[in-house]
């Protein structure tokens, strides 16, 4: 062969080994933009959705196209799509024709927050890069491929919020890059996998609200990485594994199951759990562990609706603390002052337990305390009037108590609440006039105590309520006219008093369908006219006459 035509030759076979993967490179491009085109062909999707730059392609178009200008659609240097983020796009179907084969260079998928419905297609395990899968929200149903297990790159999975069935498949434990897997909100059955503890990068699992049954792996004391465990509103059982309290949680829910048994004794050893939910139960005993009560970071904690027991005086000071219902146990002792230490509290509730002694009236420095119920213990002495100070409060009960003495007047001066129960205690004297001030409140019930003289008119301020309690005290005189203004009550109920006089007019005016009770006080006269007198309670009072039932 001559030399020009050997340099020829050279040159051309240059050409094809340099262009040939360019244009293999773009080929393959075309074919994913093709696969997505056919996959958008498939849905239901608005006028005016963010699909709408996802175009079909002419014949001479670029590669680069889908890179540039689909919305959700990111490339890698090669131009194939590697990154998928259609997340609250308000898109409809199914993944029926999504071309998993195609788009097997994904590291990245987000379908979250649409309409997107079916099953979720085995094929799946054809994107063997993927590291990101997030398809919650939506309204999945099935079972979860065990094919998932295979995909060996994932670093987090999120199925939550779907209609997802069946068993969680122990592939799962194979994924041992995993950080993060939230199951939640779907409607999975049988027991926690034991190879989810083979998830040794796994910081964050969340199997909430389901139908998961059996007992809590003690493999996942494995986890040491695990900072988030969300296990509550299933149907689990038995103790909760000691190994638990080795880990450096932050976040551990486990309410609303049917746990038994003692706390871990480790609980809190890091000094990192923030929060802890173990309400509703019913079978959890016991004391709650030393290191738990010293732990400085507690940010929310519930412990409800247990047996627990032992001494709250015991519990320390919690700087972080926002939240605590130690509610429907079994806890005693008197309360300490430490509480008023917990500058952060919005919420405390102790209600359904033994505790006895004061109110301490260093309560008062619980500025931001919204909710207090301390109701059904065995409180005793007044009220103290420092609670007054307490003016972020919105709801208060310290019913079912031995308080006595008067109602404070300071507490007038919680312009902010909504609801106020005092019920079954010993209080007495009258109903202080700066009832008046409460302008925004629902819900107040003195009833079963020894208030007396007279309802004051105050109470026509409260044009809010919707129920009112006064019963079984000895409020003596007339019915206010003044009850013509509480156009939102629903129930009314002054019965077991010393209440004399007519049943006012007013009465009448008051919103159709109210519940009223007057019964078994000394009224007298006609029984007014009206709709809300047909089915009222009257009954217990002599002197009344008419419709008298």
């Amino acid at each position: 062969m001559s030399s020009p035509f050997l340099l020829l030759f050279s040159l051309i076979l240059l050409i094809n080994i340099t262009f040939s993967p360019i244009q293999n490179l773009a080929s393959a491009s075309l074919e994913e933009a093709g696969g997505l085109l056919k996959w958008k062909s498939s849905l239901q999707i608005p006028n005016n959705a963010l699909l709408s730059s996802w175009l079909p392609l002419p014949m001479n178009s670029s590669a680069s196209v889908p890179c540039t200008s689909w919305f959700g659609v990111v490339c890698n240097a090669d131009r194939s799509i590697h990154r998928l983020n259609l997340t609250g796009s308000e898109i409809k179907g199914t993944l029926h024709h999504f071309s998993f084969s195609l788009l097997h260079n994904l590291t990245h998928l987000d379908l979250s927050i649409n309409n997107l419905f079916g099953p979720i297609p085995p094929e799946i395990l054809h994107l063997s890069k993927l590291v990101y899968l997030d398809i919650s929200g939506n309204t999945f149903c099935g079972v979860i491929p065990r094919e998932i297990g295979t995909m060996l790159s994932l670093e987090s999975i999120s199925l939550g919020e779907n209609n997802l069935s069946g068993l969680i498949p122990s592939s799962l434990g194979n994924l041992t890059s995993l950080n993060t897997l939230f199951l939640f909100y779907n409607h999975l059955s049988g027991g926690i996998p034991n190879e989810l503890g083979n998830l040794k990068s796994l910081t964050n699992l969340a199997l909430s609200l389901n139908q998961l049954s059996g007992s809590i792996p003690s493999s996942l004391a494995n986890l040491s990485n695990l900072r988030l465990l969300h296990l509550s509103a299933n149907r689990i059982s038995g103790s909760i594994p000691q190994g638990l309290g080795s880990l450096d949680l932050i976040k551990l829910a486990l309410d609303d199951n049917q746990l038994s048994g003692n706390l871990p004794e480790d609980l809190c050893h890091g000094g990192m759990l923030q929060k802890l939910t173990v309400s509703c139960n019913q079978l959890l005993t016991g004391t709650i562990p030393r290191g738990l009560i010293d732990c400085p970071s507690l940010v929310r904690v519930r412990f409800d609706h247990n047996q627990f027991s032992g001494d709250i005086s015991n519990f320390g000071v919690y700087p972080s603390l926002g939240y605590l219902d130690i509610s429907h146990n079994n806890f005693h002792g008197q309360l300490s002052q430490n509480w008023s230490k917990c500058k952060n509290l919005t919420t405390l509730h102790m209600g359904h337990n033994n505790i006895n002694g004061y109110i301490p009236p260093d309560f008062e420095k619980l500025t931001q305390l919204q909710r207090l119920n301390l109701s059904s213990n065995h409180l005793i002495g007044e009220i103290p009037k420092e609670l007054g100070k307490m003016t972020s409060m919105l709801y208060l009960s310290l019913a079912d108590n031995q308080l006595s003495g008067v109602i404070p007047t300071e507490l007038g001066s919680l312009h902010d609440l909504l609801a106020l129960d005092l019920s079954s205690n010993k209080l007495n004297g009258s109903i202080p006039k700066t009832i008046s001030n409460w302008a925004h409140m629902y819900d107040l019930n003195l009833s079963n105590n020894r208030l007396s003289e007279k309802i004051p008119s105050e109470i026509g301020k409260l044009i809010q309520l919707t129920e009112l309690d006064l019963s079984q005290n000895v409020l003596m005189e007339e019915i206010s006219s003044e009850f013509q203004s509480l156009q939102s009550l629903q129930k009314l109920n002054l019965s077991h008093n010393r209440l004399y006089g007519s049943i006012p007019n007013a009465l009448t005016s008051l919103p159709h369908g109210i519940d009223i009770d007057l019964s078994n006080n000394e009224l007298t006269g006609p029984v007014p006219q009206g709709a809300n007198f047909v089915n009222a309670s009257i009954q217990g009072n002599p002197g009344l006459c008419g419709n008298v039932t």
